[in-house]
């Protein structure tokens, strides 16, 4: 997968200079900003040529560190700035794993109490207690109750969706 070798050579560069959390918060600033469609067409176009796809990237990120501009140009120059947001999604998985960081999505029908959020961080600290845990919560209304936790392209499913889909299998 090449987002991976990319997302590979930025992390050491960044292990090198001492600038991971820097460049953390650079993928995930440009991942943010970085929604408009035009800008999106005209850095991974093939008509429009790199030098002029650099300057473009010089004066919109001019205040990014000198080093990440570079891997900005290397991506340009290898015509794979579409891949900018994959290359960010491995570079942040690699963080993860250096700093054992686990990040746990709850989903519920509902919003959770602060008790009940208590209460799941509390056993999923006893499950993963060599990780440092770190938990969003999102409601979506079409599990109609209970819980789904998902966490390293794992998921436990206790919602009564996933109850009354596996009974409509059974029948």
């Amino acid at each position: 997968m090449v987002e991976a070798e990319y997302a590979k050579a930025i992390y050491e560069l960044a292990l090198e200079e001492k600038k991971v959390d820097l460049f953390w918060d650079y993928f995930i600033a440009i991942d943010k900003t970085d929604d408009d469609p035009e800008f999106r067409k005209i850095m991974s176009s093939p008509i429009i040529d790199t030098k002029e796809k650099k300057e473009i990237i010089k004066k919109v990120y001019y205040k990014l560190d000198e080093t990440f501009l570079n891997f900005l140009y290397v991506i340009v120059d290898h015509n794979r700035f579409d891949s900018f947001n994959g290359i960010g999604h491995e570079y942040r998985k690699l963080v993860r794993k250096e700093k054992n960081i686990m990040f746990i999505d709850v989903i519920s029908a509902n919003e959770l109490t602060e008790k009940h959020q208590a209460k799941i961080v509390k056993v999923l600290k006893a499950k993963y207690s060599d990780k440092t845990l770190q938990f969003k919560y999102i409601v979506k209304p079409d599990l109609i109750g209970g819980l789904q936790i998902i966490s390293n392209g794992e998921s436990i499913d206790m919602s009564l969706k996933a109850a009354l889909d596996r009974i409509k299998e059974e029948l």
